[in-house]
């Protein structure tokens, strides 16, 4: 059964219809009809109304649930151009993002199922994009058919794309989402391709990229760390699919409800640029640290194979190598706790300092206050005093021990026997 339909507001050839069994779209003034899956459940749609301000779909379901579609305006736009269609990567206008404030309201916490909440439409820049052939479609199995008007809001962790191969960028694996201030590439996300052709939409965290933590293990890094939130302004968006790129803009905006200037928002963005900076410092000296700790780790374990007892001198010089290289590295990112439980180490190190500051920066968009400036002093005093123990440490233990293990005869090649009959 039919029970309501609307046409846009602003384009006569997209029209929306309730039925008994779901909703439908039709972007050519009704000759043709698909159903919309994404999201939506097939149940009785008995009313339809667009938002004048949003653009989005709104809908009544006889169940009394509300239900929004946000932004129809990419439907829209292919209703207008179908040929578009023809593209293989396309993006859409995009909607002005807020840097909005979020605080929990007032009344009950924790209610459990004592109360019922709907999903809300993530925070960020929403990004819709389409694509003409998607990954399974590629692969021969026919997904695709019939979705072409589906949003996909799923994805993947993002990753650093310019640091990848360039090969990778080629192939319709992955789409890649880069952002830019200017000219200046500030972000990369990248996303697993969709399985099907269609509209298929990201969120972007309005974040520029972030710096690595320090760590006591060696890993390659497969996703670029989000980091400080970006200042108001235009933003230009460019995807990569294979080997089709599309463009537009997004503009971000400052929360309206708050009264907060340009000089406080950007104060506050330039600290936590600031602190960024300083963890990535943080990051390779550790990083740094704990390569030299492996080598040592490893000339230990090689003696010991060779010979424990000739080599007893370097192997207890590597030993000590190892517990210097700890206290160091405890430093940045305090004592390696093998207990079990919620633990903490009760002595201040340069990450945590780094942390606090960031925390305390990033909650004040209306200016950096004495409370902010002392932290990051004090995470600044924390850092230049652990990167002096690093370079004091290479400079007096660490070419001492160098020197004594390149002295050593390792070479691999053994006595060779001479055999014969007697």
């Amino acid at each position: 059964f039919t029970l309501s339909i609307i046409e846009d507001t602003q384009n006569p050839q997209l029209l929306f219809l309730g039925t008994d069994d779901g909703l439908y779209l039709s972007t050519d003034a009704g000759a043709t009809w698909q159903k919309w899956h994404h999201g939506y459940p097939t149940v009785s749609t008995a009313d339809l109304a667009i938002h004048p301000r949003e653009q989005d779909l709104v809908i009544g379901t006889f169940g009394r649930a509300a239900w929004v579609l946000d932004d129809i305006r990419p439907l829209r736009r292919i209703a207008s151009e179908p040929g578009m269609l023809e593209k293989d990567v396309a993006l859409f206008p995009t909607p002005t993002a807020y840097l909005a404030a979020i605080q929990q309201p007032n009344g009950s916490r924790f209610g459990g199922d004592a109360e019922y909440n709907a999903e809300n439409r993530q925070q960020g820049a929403m990004i819709t994009y389409w694509v003409k052939e998607g990954k399974a479609a590629k692969s021969g199995d026919g997904a695709g058919n019939g979705k072409d008007a589906e949003a996909d809001e799923s994805g993947t962790d993002s990753d650093d794309a310019d640091k990848g191969d360039d090969k990778d960028k080629t192939k319709k694996d992955s789409v890649f989402f880069k952002f830019y201030k200017q000219n200046e590439l500030i972000r990369t996300l990248k996303y697993k391709a969709p399985d099907s052709a269609g509209l298929h939409r990201i969120y972007w965290g309005l974040d520029e990229a972030g710096a690595d933590s320090p760590s006591r293990t060696l890993s390659k890094r497969t996703n670029e760390p989000g980091g400080p939130t970006v200042t108001p302004g235009t933003y230009k968006v460019v995807v990569h699919y294979g080997e089709a790129k599309d463009s537009t803009s997004v503009i971000v905006e400052r929360d309206p409800r708050l009264e907060v200037t340009a000089a406080a928002l950007t104060e506050a963005h330039e600290a936590s640029k600031q602190l960024e900076a300083w963890q990535q410092t943080a990051a390779d000296a550790v990083k740094q640290l704990v390569k030299s700790k492996k080598v040592a780790e490893d000339f230990q374990k090689e003696l010991n194979e060779k010979d424990k007892e000739a080599y007893k001198e370097q192997i207890d010089a590597s030993k000590a190598i190892v517990k210097a290289i700890d206290s160091v590295v405890a430093k940045f990112i305090g004592k390696d706790d093998k207990r079990q439980g919620i633990t903490l180490d009760p002595a201040m190190n340069v990450s945590r300092r780094l942390n606090v500051a960031q925390g305390y920066a990033n909650s004040r968009p209306s200016g950096l206050t004495e409370t902010e400036r002392r932290l990051i002093r004090f995470a600044e005093a924390d850092l230049k005093a652990a990167l002096q123990a690093v370079n004091a440490f290479y400079s007096e233990r660490w070419s001492a021990y160098r020197g004594q293990m390149e002295a050593l005869d390792l070479s691999p090649f053994e006595e060779i026997e001479t055999f014969g009959l007697e």
